[in-house]
């Protein structure tokens, strides 16, 4: 992990919180890809172009991750309430 930049640090970072493999979805591994260009990149112009792509296929993934992720019943939200209020006291 010391290897990589800022930039691609933060969207594997990110990319983790939205449990989105990079083995498994290609548009996350271009995105580290991307993300890794930016970290080298010497010019402004390159490094803008990248930036733009890394931020559109990361608004595809984090709606993607959304959709995805199961909805929270009425039930689900009572349980959890009743969970906090027994862990408070």
């Amino acid at each position: 992990m010391a290897d990589y930049g800022p930039v691609e640090r933060a969207v594997r970072a990110e990319l983790r919180g939205l449990s989105v493999s990079v083995r498994d979805t290609a548009d996350a591994a271009l995105c580290v890809s991307l993300a890794a260009q930016i970290d080298r990149a010497r010019g402004a112009v390159a490094a803008a172009q990248a930036a733009k792509q890394v931020h559109d296929i990361m608004t595809a993934l984090r709606v993607r991750a959304a959709e995805i992720r199961p909805v929270r019943s009425q039930v689900d939200e009572l349980r959890a309430k009743r969970s906090a209020r027994a862990a408070d006291g």
